[in-house]
């Protein structure tokens, strides 16, 4: 086991909480690590199992691909791992995957795309399940209608995890089900605001005596119901 003390001069911190949050972001089981404060010289000491600890070598499925040559490396294992590749034009291959492993994608992220539908439906496979035309239809389920590449199936499962930490609720940020119906302003609303509009813009334009004839000429050829008001809040009549 391995075993590290957490001590701070401010009395206002609350070392046990840091300590979760340092477990939590390590990712280390909370039944693999324990917290426990220490009464006799203080702080908290936090106990680690020392497989947590091990360093081991990175799946390269899951590492970013950002240079021509591993990109290059990357669709040549996309090849030898899915079949239905083998008979695609290989540049043609690779400046599809190219866009995808620019947007952070990785290996195994294009694998699970070659193989399941955005919706998590699996692909079908066999005879006739083969070419280009057959790659970008997979990988377009996978890309907005403007383009633009959706996040992978890791990239959705990380912001998961971010949210369930936070507790927002998972469907956070998605669209309803039924869009909000837009609302359309009455026309005694309409006219309303209108009037309003005229009065602030007649606040703040510079009054001449050219402007008042034209105001008054104006107002003479204006006929509106008896018992309305003009914009001045004079009767019209």
């Amino acid at each position: 086991m391995a075993e590290f003390r957490i001590t701070s001069d401010d009395d206002g911190i609350d070392l046990r909480r840091l300590a979760a949050a340092l477990v939590e972001s390590q990712g280390w089981p909370r039944d693999q690590v324990s917290i426990w404060e220490n009464r006799g010289s203080g702080g908290v000491v936090v106990t680690v199992d020392d497989a947590l600890l091990a360093t081991g070598e990175p799946d390269p499925l899951t590492l970013p691909r950002h240079t021509r040559s591993d990109v290059h490396r990357a669709c040549e294992l996309l090849r030898h791992r899915d079949p239905s590749l083998r008979g695609v034009d290989f540049p043609g291959l690779r400046d599809e995957a190219a866009r995808f492993f620019a947007a952070g994608w990785s290996i195994a992220d294009l694998l699970h795309a070659l193989s399941h539908r955005h919706d998590g439906a699996p692909w079908p496979r066999g005879e006739g399940y083969q070419g280009i035309e057959w790659l970008e239809h997979r990988l377009r389920s996978w890309k907005t209608p403007t383009g633009d590449i959706r996040p992978s199936v890791s990239q959705e499962a990380a912001q998961l995890r971010i949210v369930g930490r936070a507790g927002l609720p998972e469907d956070i940020g998605m669209p309803g089900e039924q869009p909000a119906a837009r609302r359309t302003a009455t026309p005694e609303a309409a006219r309303a605001a209108a009037d309003d509009a005229r009065r602030l813009m007649r606040a703040g334009t510079r009054t001449t005596s050219d402007a008042l004839g034209h105001r008054e000429r104006t107002a003479a050829h204006i006929n509106r119901p008896k018992g309305t008001q003009a914009p001045g809040g004079d009767d019209w009549g």
